[in-house]
């Protein structure tokens, strides 16, 4: 009674379908990789920002710093 009700077999894969899939794949890693060298650019930009604003070419000797102090008179 078993070999009364044979099941069909699945057809086979289209390779366009597959080679379609296989380049989404592609773009969606690529994507992700750009998205995490854009998040990581902004993190750095954010830590080092601060020593990029002190380095400064409005200040006259930005490497040197201030060199006068508050109120003392004395530089």
């Amino acid at each position: 009674m078993a070999g009364m009700f044979k099941t069909p077999k699945a057809p086979e894969a289209d390779p366009e379908i597959a080679e379609a899939q296989k380049r989404q794949e592609e773009r969606l890693d690529a994507e992700e990789n750009q998205k995490m060298r854009q998040i990581a650019a902004r993190r750095r930009a954010r830590t080092s920002g601060g020593a990029r604003m002190l380095l400064s070419t409005a200040r006259q000797n930005a490497e040197t710093g201030i060199q006068s102090t508050l109120g003392g008179g004395q530089p």
